[in-house]
């Protein structure tokens, strides 16, 4: 396997991560342009895969998600949604 093919591969394992972290979040387009120096045809380019993602995009990334970088390059990463619903007396 070449160093590109690694790269692309890695890209690809980044890009899927983030996709899965934006959804689980129900972020939006939007949410990550407020909390970020992109516009949203950039932010969509390094979603589609159509722009290369790098080491410092990566890092705004992990910034703009409040996550630690080394998750998106984790090929395993497993990313759930868990809701804990409360019921009890109202507090007045």
């Amino acid at each position: 396997m070449t160093e590109s093919n690694v790269s692309r591969g890695l890209n690809e394992v980044v890009r899927n991560n983030i996709v899965k972290i934006i959804e689980t979040k129900d972020l939006k387009v939007s949410d990550l342009e407020r909390k970020s120096k992109f516009s949203p045809n950039t932010i969509y380019k390094y979603l589609n895969g159509s722009r290369r993602i790098s080491l410092n995009v990566l890092d705004d990334f992990s910034k703009i998600l409040n996550i630690n970088s080394k998750l998106l390059v984790d090929r395993n990463l497993i990313v759930e949604k868990k809701v804990e619903i409360i019921i009890g007396p109202k507090h007045d």
